[in-house]
């Protein structure tokens, strides 16, 4: 996924090129208000899409998390299990 600090440049330089390619034909400056809401969805979908990574990576850490605490309690309880075991055995 594109984070926002790559992206923005890259909008940039589009929008950029596409206003110096509008204007060396001669555009009207209905032209170039279209390339320049282009540009503006064009961020506002990379913003959109940084939100949704950001979302997904903060649901990913909150898995790990999760993943980690039942990892935990797993070892906990095989080692009680085992000490259990021990002192059976001794009896």
């Amino acid at each position: 996924m594109l984070r926002s600090s790559h992206a923005r440049p890259l909008l940039l330089a589009s929008a950029a090129g596409l206003s110096l390619l509008l204007l060396g034909g001669c555009a009207s400056s209905g032209e170039l208000e279209k390339v320049r809401a282009m540009a503006m969805q064009a961020q506002q979908s990379a913003d959109q899409a940084n939100q949704t990574a950001n979302a997904a990576n903060q649901k990913a850490d909150r898995a790990l998390n999760t993943s980690n605490q039942a990892n935990q309690t797993a070892t906990d309880t095989n080692e009680k299990l085992n000490r259990m075991f021990k002192k059976t055995m001794m009896k």
